[in-house]
């Protein structure tokens, strides 16, 4: 079985050399890929609506004239859910990269020009994510029983009060506790870390600038931790850097900025209890389905 990938760029050079490194050794998957290329996004989602149009892997263009790139990946994830999907972009802004990972739910963020063993790695870790995702979301959630466990991580506890203030808005009746939440708030990533060897957090929110161990280092060791915990960024001054990382080193489920709104942040708080109660699923074992990723080589490297 080919893994089917979608390419979609205006410039036909830029698909060409996409599928000529892709179907060059070292192989995603061990059967190959079937490609489908497309210059207009139009026509790709056209594609995409038939009854045969499923691609386990879509790797799209942001600047495109017809329709940018996030808008194509949003409508992509309402027709195919499952396919993993990846912006490629030479020289997009931070609003396009936050809707990227909150609003298109990209699985990578790869930036022009695209070194291949890189590109390629990232790939195939997506589906191999995606494939995880997949499986896990097919068994029957166990129902939650107790709070939820929040984390809160900023090195400023004015953050930290702010964030538990808004979160049990409307919680006088419990003392200023949310009833959902057990709230544990940290202003040291390390400390969360070691609280986390404890106790997994089910939904944490990090900042990205903190001393010592910055954000994207912390959710990075805590999603190896606690692969089930459901990890939002928060911050005040990212770059395009930080997205990327966010979203393909520490596999961020969202980003805020600061200063958020309090509606924002409940909305995601609620989504993200959603999420993880459709991860948590049955722990019990779990027979993961064939897909083109389950066939994959190793994490292709670069050649010595």
């Amino acid at each position: 079985m080919l893994c089917r990938t979608l390419l979609l760029d205006d410039e036909a050079h830029v698909l060409a050399a996409l599928r000529r490194e892709l179907l060059r050794k070292p192989d995603i998957g061990h059967d190959g890929l079937e490609i489908e290329a497309f210059t207009s996004p139009r026509q790709a989602l056209a594609r995409a609506a038939t009854p045969d149009g499923y691609f386990d892997l879509a790797i799209v263009d942001y600047h495109m004239p017809e329709m940018d790139g996030v808008r194509f990946l949003a409508e992509l994830r309402k027709l195919r859910p499952n396919t993993v999907r990846i912006l490629l972009t030479g020289d997009t802004d931070c609003e396009a990269a936050m809707a990227a990972i909150n609003t298109a739910g990209a699985d990578c963020l790869v930036f022009k020009p695209w070194n291949e063993y890189d590109l390629k790695g990232r790939i195939a870790l997506a589906l191999h994510q995606r494939a995880l995702g997949s499986a896990v979301s097919a068994v029957v959630p166990m129902p939650h029983t107790g709070p939820y466990q929040l984390m809160l991580v900023d090195d400023e506890i004015s953050i930290l009060n702010a964030l538990v203030r808004e979160l049990s808005a409307g919680g006088a009746a419990t003392g200023g506790r949310h009833p959902l939440f057990s709230i544990s708030r940290h202003e040291s990533a390390i400390t969360a870390l070691e609280a986390a060897r404890v106790v997994c957090p089910d939904v944490v929110i990090a900042d990205y600038a903190m001393p010592g161990l910055d954000g994207i280092t912390f959710l990075q060791r805590l999603r190896i931790l606690c692969p089930n915990a459901v990890r939002i960024m928060l911050s005040g001054r990212a770059d395009l850097g930080v997205l990327a990382d966010a979203v393909n080193l520490a596999g961020v489920y969202h980003f805020l900025r600061k200063p958020w709104a309090a509606t924002e942040l409940r909305a995601v708080i609620a989504q993200a209890l959603v999420y993880r109660d459709i991860l948590i699923g049955n722990n019990a074992a779990v027979s993961f389905p064939e897909t083109c990723e389950s066939r994959c080589d190793s994490l292709p490297r670069s050649p010595s």
